[in-house]
């Protein structure tokens, strides 16, 4: 997979180590947005030299062809606005690969998730064995179901993970599926 892929609007960029306090810094910012909705929020907060062995992990993950994930920045700015990944799941079948995003509590609502995921798409297709893609999305979270049908997944069934919220305990995620 590419280092940086390029959409439209977007610059997609593999995270690296100097990336570390301007993640920290958004995450945290972004804690209460986030934690809801994407797992590794469980861990949240961290420290900043945690988010550096985060980020060396990413890197040899990316290296070993088991993750890819990207920094999402838009091309007019520096700033980040999220970030998009695929991983191999070990419970997955053959050439399924599973796609995840997040953006930032200002970056919602601009089409940015929609734009990085079509992307990063566009480039597993042409340089990964991939057959299908699974999302899996909190059935609550109206607008990361959105992004999964305007990428064309179909729903294919709901299943019940543990809560990432403190008031429930369980949360029903929704799979999605994209073949390609």
């Amino acid at each position: 997979m590419p280092s940086a892929i390029l959409t439209p609007r977007l610059r997609l960029v593999r995270w690296a180590i100097h990336d570390a306090e301007e993640l920290r810094a958004v995450l945290d910012a972004s804690d209460a947005h986030l934690r809801p909705w994407i797992p590794f929020m469980r861990h949240e907060p961290q420290s900043l030299e945690a988010t550096r062995e985060e980020l060396a992990a990413r890197a040899v993950a990316f290296e070993r062809g088991e993750s890819y994930r990207y920094a999402v920045r838009p091309l007019e700015s520096t700033s980040l606005v999220g970030e998009v990944l695929i991983l191999a799941r070990d419970d997955a079948p053959s050439g399924h690969l599973e796609l995840g995003y997040w953006v930032t509590p200002s970056a919602e609502g601009m089409g940015y998730a929609t734009e990085a995921a079509r992307g990063l798409l566009s480039a597993a297709r042409a340089e990964l064995p991939v057959t299908a893609i699974d999302l899996l999305c909190d059935v609550r979270n109206a607008r990361s179901e959105g992004v999964a049908r305007r990428l064309g997944a179909v729903k294919i069934g709901e299943e019940a993970a543990p809560s990432l919220s403190t008031d429930a305990d369980e949360d029903v995620l929704g799979r999605w599926r994209l073949a390609l």
